[in-house]
């Protein structure tokens, strides 16, 4: 899985959640800033982020 198609399912996500950014970004383990800035594409996570990402949009059924 490639880090595009991770960025896209999570853009996915925070636009189909009820939750905040912040509430997101918070499960995550990140904070707003970061998230936002990895949905805006200025910034790509770590690989060892990007498999935690990856493992929670899959858990989430997004992946």
């Amino acid at each position: 899985m490639s880090t595009e198609e991770v960025l896209d399912a999570l853009e996915r996500y925070t636009k189909e959640s009820t939750e905040s950014d912040r509430e997101t970004a918070t499960k995550l383990g990140v904070n707003q800033l970061t998230l936002n800035t990895w949905l805006r594409r200025a910034a790509q996570p770590e690989k060892c982020v990007l498999a935690r990402l990856a493992g929670f949009l899959r858990r989430a059924g997004y992946i």
